[in-house]
């Protein structure tokens, strides 16, 4: 596997570059719910549907965790992108013995209260109209080597409304943190993922 390799120049440089990009691509960002900082190591699990979504987990991380970031990737598209290595990124590398590696990785991470994991468990990216959100298997053996931490969702979504640009909505919600479950957790998603769906059709109206 493909271990994070923080740089500090490379951690300041994607920070600066998400938030000229955040700023000059989209009209509006927006959040809704919100997330606490804590004395515990985060895991953020987010929708998987672009290019941005590591950027986008950069950016709430530095608004309202501050912490340590990392984010898992698949191994194929990190090794042709070892830069973000600089920036925390770590690979996985599905239907590979080095699986157990990447789990055993990221609850090491997690045992560090100064670190926070973002996952995408859909595995790769989808549709951002899509209905059903399913979660690839392997989440669960984290949170199983893991100790207590801070769980976290958000559901990005993007609008045009009456706007050139598009208006950028983050979702937050924080998960009381039990031993979940690949399929309890994502239930848990599914769930909040249906009440953002229906909060964002409403918001034009």
């Amino acid at each position: 596997m493909i271990k994070a390799n923080h740089h500090w120049f490379f951690i300041r440089f994607f920070d600066g570059f998400t938030k000229r990009k955040l700023k000059s691509d989209f009209h509006h960002v927006n959040t809704v719910g919100q997330w606490n900082e804590s004395e515990k190591a985060a895991l953020i699990i987010g929708n998987h549907v672009s290019w941005w979504d590591g950027f986008w987990a950069i950016y709430l991380n530095k608004r309202f965790l501050n912490k340590r970031f990392h984010v898992m990737m698949l191994e194929e598209q990190l090794a042709e992108r070892r830069l973000f290595t600089k920036t925390g990124a770590f690979s996985i590398n599905p239907g590979n013995r080095s699986v157990i590696e990447s789990i055993d990785y990221t609850a090491k991470l997690l045992s560090n209260n100064e670190n926070c994991v973002v996952l995408f468990p859909q595995g790769k990216i989808n549709s951002l109209y899509q209905n059903k959100i399913c979660f690839e298997k392997g989440i669960e053996k984290i949170l199983q080597k893991s100790p207590a931490v801070q769980l976290l969702f958000y559901v990005a979504m993007v609008d045009y409304f009456s706007e050139q640009k598009p208006e950028l909505t983050f979702y937050l919600k924080e998960i009381e943190y039990q031993k979940y479950s690949t399929e309890e957790i994502n239930s848990l998603y599914q769930l909040f993922y249906n009440e953002c769906i229906e909060h964002q059709t409403c918001k034009n109206q």
